[in-house]
């Protein structure tokens, strides 16, 4: 029989649809178990046009389990994904569950059906891939990585490669060593392949297997942890048992918490800018409370349009290992409350302007700053001293004659005098110190 699908922007697809496969499926069997042969993820695939396109995606073309490896003169049956906004695509070999339900066509003819897949059926209980070729290769691997065993036994994906076709780019090589997530009861946990999760956890007191966030909080208190690529350390010998998420350890991490103690370790701990002051922030590992963290080997925050705001109660802190870099194409600004506030920079050298040049002597391109008020204490000394000489300049004589050129310049030289005496009153900054 001949189906009839209709895509987005009226586009209608005639795909040739096995007879045995349609009605047995949709009249007496409800849900039933296929075998994933083909998937349209991209341009590339033979039937991109035919399915509609880019609106095709997803569409995998599959094989009854109860009827594996068909005549290829038959076409495989198209399924689309049940749910619109979830793309959990499954891997060629996997097994999914497979429904009929209405087509677009439903409007006009209420028995039109098409057959629609769910995500891949856990044959495994691997969050890797579920593959289950078909008969004609199980045996084979039944020696090898597989151990297709009869039901109540162990479901197991050993930590080795295997030759079943999954697909052109899934590397099977490089994931098998990504282990599942040890779950706690309540907990809801979406895992990837590649070692990526996401879990809506609690506080977890007195597991068999304890955790890292567990230590402080009441039972059930909620956390959320984002986590993407496993520790490179993770014991990969057994890839089957359960691991649990690593903050330090894992390769990037998000932390969400309302009552935990993440046990976090920071590239550095130098507070010392906090000398002096009351308060001082709690380092993270003996911090619990309700904060999001993140670990990762580099961050980028960019604000393509607008702002960056850091808005803290109490303090930013920021701190490095090596530099702090600050640059801007207009100004940097700083203020404090104008009553008490203050800025300090506490370093052994502190460069106002470009640092890089000669320093330390009278015509260098760099120069110190002064003590301002040691300089103002020499600075009166001077004047003190010019303000005595002008005094005798001005009643100097000769025998009782009086000198009329050194009386004028000592005139003028005690007028100047009370100038300068004048001048050290604003020679000071009332807001910038140095030591």
């Amino acid at each position: 029989m001949s189906l009839n699908v209709k895509f987005g922007f009226g586009n209608t697809v005639k795909y040739n649809v096995p007879k045995l496969d349609v009605t047995s499926a949709a009249s007496s069997k409800g849900i039933f178990s296929s075998r994933v042969r083909d998937i349209i993820l991209d341009s590339s695939h033979e039937f991109f046009d035919e399915f509609g396109q880019w609106n095709g995606i997803g569409t995998i073309f599959i094989e009854p389990v109860r009827q594996p490896g068909r005549n290829d003169d038959i076409p495989l049956i198209p399924a689309y994904p049940a749910f619109p906004n979830i793309k959990n695509y499954p891997l060629l070999n996997e097994l999914v569950p497979i429904i009929y339900l209405a087509d677009p066509n439903v409007s006009e003819n209420t028995s039109d059906v098409t057959a629609y897949y769910f995500p891949p059926i856990n044959a495994w209980n691997s969050q890797v891939h579920n593959a289950v070729p078909s008969t004609n290769v199980t045996p084979e691997l039944e020696n090898k990585e597989y151990p297709l065993v009869e039901a109540g036994s162990v479901r197991r994906i050993t930590d080795q490669d295997t030759d079943i076709d999954l697909g052109t780019t899934f590397n099977e090589a490089n994931v098998l060593n990504n282990r599942p997530l040890l779950p706690y009861e309540g907990d809801i946990i979406y895992e990837g392949r590649f070692g990526n999760s996401i879990r809506f956890g609690s506080t977890v007191n007195g597991p068999l297997y304890p955790n890292s966030w567990s230590d402080e909080g009441n039972q059930s208190d909620p956390i959320l942890i984002l986590r993407n690529g496993q520790s490179n350390e993770t014991d990969v010998s057994q890839p089957w048992i359960p691991i649990l998420e690593n903050i330090n350890d894992d390769q990037s991490s998000i932390y969400l918490t309302s009552t935990q103690l993440i046990p976090l370790e920071l590239s550095t701990e130098n507070i010392s800018s906090y000398d002096g002051l009351t308060e001082t922030p709690t380092i993270p590992e003996l911090y619990s409370g309700k904060q999001i963290l993140l670990n990762s080997g580099r961050l980028v925050f960019n604000a393509k349009n607008d702002h960056i705001i850091l808005s803290a109660d109490k303090s930013v802190h920021l701190v490095s290992n090596s530099s702090l870099n600050f640059d801007t194409t207009d100004k940097i600004s700083m203020t404090t409350n104008m009553s008490f506030g203050k800025i300090t920079l506490t370093s052994p050298n502190v460069y106002l302007g470009s640092d890089v040049g000669n320093e330390g002597y009278v015509g260098a391109n760099i120069q110190s700053l002064v003590l301002g008020e040691n300089l103002i204490q020499t600075l009166t000394s001077i004047i003190n001293a010019l303000e005595g000489i002008g005094g005798a300049m001005r009643t100097a004589n000769a025998g009782g004659i009086v000198i009329p050129s050194l009386n004028l310049e000592g005139a003028l030289l005690s007028g100047q005098v009370e100038i300068l005496k004048d001048s050290l009153n604003i020679l000071l900054s009332k807001t910038v110190k140095t030591i």
